[in-house]
Formats: C-alpha cells, structure tokens, sequence
C-alpha cells in the first residue's frame, strides 16, 4: 500500500473566505415585502367589511375569513416587532 505525502499543511481556499452572511438589505426588504403583505391583508378585510356594511350578504362568510386573516397577520406582526424589539435590546444589555 503506498501513501503520497503531503506537500502543502494549509487548508484549503474555501475554507479561507468568510463565510456569505445575510445582509440587512436581505432583512430589510423582507420586512418590507411582510409590511406590503399585511397591506394587502388589511385592505382586502376592509373591502369585505364595506361589503357587508352596503348589504352584501351573500359573501358574509368569505369575509369573515377576511377579516380574521387580518387579524392574525396583524397579531404576528405585532408579535415579530416585539421579538425584535426584545433582540435589540438585550444586544443593548449586553453591551453595556
């Protein structure tokens, strides 16, 4: 059995570059695409409310589902802000 030797201890280039780490434009245009989402949401909640309100009872339960996807999306953003609003400030803690 022949063994070749070693001719170079370094490791290999690829482990040399820094790893691609996400950038806050990537974060900041997904909270951007998030926020547009929660528009649109909202928005189409708020034509099922005025249908409803005019007397269009025929898509009463189609709007209620509305209106609850509404709800929901509005409860997680809320709860994604306040996530971030803790992260931020336990960075801050942990800097002081």
């Amino acid at each position: 059995m022949r063994i070749d030797t070693i001719t170079s201890a370094s490791a290999p280039a690829s482990l040399h570059q820094p790893a691609a780490s996400p950038s806050s434009q990537d974060f900041a245009e997904a909270l951007r695409r998030g926020m547009s989402g929660l528009a649109d949401i909202q928005a189409a909640a708020d034509r099922a409310a005025q249908s409803i309100a005019v007397g269009d009872l025929a898509q009463l339960h189609s709007a209620i589902i509305a209106m609850q996807k509404a709800s929901l999306a509005l409860e997680f953003a809320v709860a994604v802000r306040n996530n971030i609003v803790n992260g931020v400030q336990e960075l801050l803690r942990t800097q002081a």
